[in-house]
């Protein structure tokens, strides 16, 4: 798994178990606008974290980290970007020289 994985699954679990917080009212304060300041920061969290995960890519697995590599590779040749050259085309026919 690559570092941004790691970090946008740990937000997601963090933002999941403070959004349980807020639903079952465990950890309430006793001033009641402090209570809205912390509902109305902990849903704007929830949904920023939650657009992250979904947006980027997460690797949780080899196979899946292989193929964001050729996704990548992909996207940079669209754009007229060539780092080195490109293995995942097929190769082109060679004749038999005998």
């Amino acid at each position: 798994m690559n570092f941004g994985t790691k970090i946008r699954t740990i937000l997601a679990v963090a933002t999941a178990l403070n959004t349980a917080n807020v639903a079952t009212a465990f950890a309430e304060f006793d001033n009641p606008i402090v209570n809205m300041v912390y509902k109305a920061v902990s849903l704007i969290a929830l949904i920023i974290v939650m657009s992250a995960n979904t947006y980027y890519n997460n690797d949780y697995t080899p196979t899946a980290c292989k193929y964001t590599g050729m996704m990548r590779l992909e996207k940079e040749q669209k754009k007229g970007i060539f780092t080195g050259e490109n293995f995942y085309d097929e190769a082109e026919e060679v004749g038999d020289d005998e």
